[in-house]
């Protein structure tokens, strides 16, 4: 049996492409569902100043580099939960949380990323309420247990200035 070229670069073409699963928009809403569940966590936590749970919505993979805060990088699961409990010894109390939308794109079934902006209240141990917002994004890939965080960046508005009133010159 012959096949003339153009027929088949075509079967060889469909044969080597990849089938992505199409995504109807129930699947979208559920995925942006679990991202704004998990970004609410995150505020949940830190309101809380439980640096487990909030380490807790992290992938472990050894090549994600999770976190990365005005510029400083958590480079590890480890390092973020230590720089997390370190804070927050350094602080009486956070209330924070997100102040709009979690504005999510979902990227495949098993990807997406979201953007939120946030406001919180940090009081200092010795009772100064000191007031900030920033904006936070997030990468979440979904691993076998369940929707992680792979990589999040937060950015607060005048952050020098800030961590000067919260920590004074220790910073």
């Amino acid at each position: 049996m012959r096949f003339s070229p153009g027929i088949l670069a075509l079967l060889a073409a469909a044969a080597c492409s990849q089938q992505r699963p199409t995504l109807v928009e129930a699947d979208r809403s559920a995925v942006a569902d679990t991202v704004k569940r998990i970004i609410t966590g995150v505020f949940v936590a830190a309101s809380r100043r439980d640096a487990a749970g909030y380490v807790s919505v992290y992938a472990a993979d050894p090549d994600v580099h999770p976190a990365v805060w005005n510029g400083v990088a958590a480079p590890t699961l480890e390092r973020l939960r230590a720089t997390a409990d370190s804070f927050y010894g350094a602080i009486a109390a956070l209330e924070t949380r997100a102040s709009g939308e979690v504005r999510t794109t979902v990227l495949a079934p098993d990807a997406a990323a979201a953007e939120v902006p946030f406001t919180f209240v940090i009081t200092t141990k010795s009772g100064k309420r000191v007031p900030g917002q920033g904006v936070a994004t997030a990468l979440l890939r979904k691993r076998v247990e369940g929707w992680k965080i792979v990589h999040w960046h937060e950015s607060d508005e005048h952050f020098e200035t800030l961590m000067g009133q919260v920590l004074g010159a220790r910073h």
